[in-house]
């Protein structure tokens, strides 16, 4: 049974055991409250503590998540700029192989060019000399034709010409043609002097032929005598085998026809100066046959040769700077012709190999390109 008392105050009854049960239930009560308050805060900080721990751990996943997505995009990056630079590299290969093989190609095709343009100007230069060569025989023809049938013709016209320099050169005195048939040679000069006086005669046998005839000189002197010349001289085209310049033989003086010129003014100064002595020492004998000794002594000989031979050398070297600069002229000729093929062969190969793409040189486009550039 259950022990009731009474409460002193209020006179109510109650149950001790229930008093103190709910004064026990009430402590517990109170006990559990701070408990489980305290078991709310140590789980609110524990899951406070948890909360941080989960974020520090998601920002350090991230953390690693973002190195590794930086790691793999460096190493993307890293790869993708090796496979540039091996792109690159496999592109610059593959230009240089290009290259080359353009320039081999190129090179090719200039030297076929170079080869095809040298066998068709060898071509040209053969077609072109067997045309020279042609034309050589032919003009060989008519000249060996000309020389049979016009000799006479030759050795008059040079006979005209002698007489043309004699009569221009010394208007005073007075040169004679001898008429043809008759003998005393081609024409003969009459030297005169300030006075009008002859002082001398000199006779002219002019010849125009391949060779030199030995019967000549002692014609001549036949004829000399017949004209009572003074001084007799053979213009001629070919000298004797042994003489290379002009020279005296058998009493009779032989020239070239350049000689000539030089030869007759020396002669005629000769002769005046003679005259003036025989006209001073006239009636003695033995002075006009020492000059006469002296015009055809070998002293006199050498003093003309020596005169003739500076103007032969002044001659020859006008000849030589003629020639020298004709040779210029033709090698500049040739070296800029040179140059002009090897430009328009260039252009070709290179029309050839980019089309279109070079823009078409009019003066490089004709078949005459050459030519026309000349």
């Amino acid at each position: 049974m259950a022990t009731t008392v009474k409460c002193p105050h209020c006179g109510n009854k109650f149950s001790p055991e229930v008093t103190l049960e709910h004064d026990i239930r009430v402590q517990l009560e109170s006990e559990f409250a701070t408990k489980l308050e305290e078991k709310s805060i140590a789980f609110e900080e524990r899951e406070r503590l948890l909360d941080q721990r989960e974020e520090k751990q998601e920002i350090e996943m991230r953390r690693r998540l973002l190195e590794r997505e930086k790691s793999m995009r460096d190493d993307a990056d890293r790869k993708a700029k090796e496979k540039a630079q091996l792109d690159v590299q496999e592109k610059q290969l593959e230009l240089d192989r290009e290259r080359e093989r353009i320039g081999i190609l190129y090179k090719k095709h200039l030297n076929e060019g170079i080869e095809k343009a040298r066998s068709e100007e060898r071509m040209r230069l053969a077609e072109v000399q067997k045309k020279l060569d042609d034309q050589g025989r032919l003009i060989n023809e008519m000249k060996r034709k000309a020389e049979q049938g016009s000799m006479q013709a030759q050795g008059e016209v040079q006979e005209l010409a002698l007489e043309d320099h004699l009569r221009q050169a010394f208007g005073r005195d007075v040169v004679e043609e001898v008429a043809k048939g008759k003998r005393g040679g081609d024409c003969i000069h009459y030297v005169k002097d300030a006075y009008n006086n002859v002082c001398g005669k000199i006779l002219y046998e002019s010849k125009r032929t391949k060779s030199f005839s030995n019967e000549w000189t002692s014609k001549l002197k036949d004829d000399m005598r017949l004209t009572q010349a003074d001084i007799g001289v053979i213009v001629t085209e070919a000298l004797p085998s042994d003489m290379t310049h002009f020279g005296i033989r058998d009493g009779v003086w032989i020239c070239t026809f350049a000689e000539f010129k030089a030869l007759a003014a020396l002669f005629r100064e000769s002769l005046c100066r003679v005259g003036e002595v025989r006209i001073a020492q006239e009636n003695k004998g033995d002075k006009m046959l020492s000059l006469y000794n002296y015009l055809t002594s070998v002293e006199f000989k050498q003093k003309i040769e020596g005169i003739v031979e500076s103007f032969q050398q002044m001659q020859d070297d006008l000849n030589k700077e003629k020639a020298q600069a004709h040779a210029r002229w033709a090698r500049r000729e040739k070296q800029i012709l040179q140059v002009i093929e090897n430009t328009a062969a260039l252009y070709g190969d290179v029309r050839g190999i980019a089309g279109n793409a070079v823009k078409e040189i009019e003066a490089l486009e004709a078949d005459d390109a050459t030519m026309r550039l000349v």
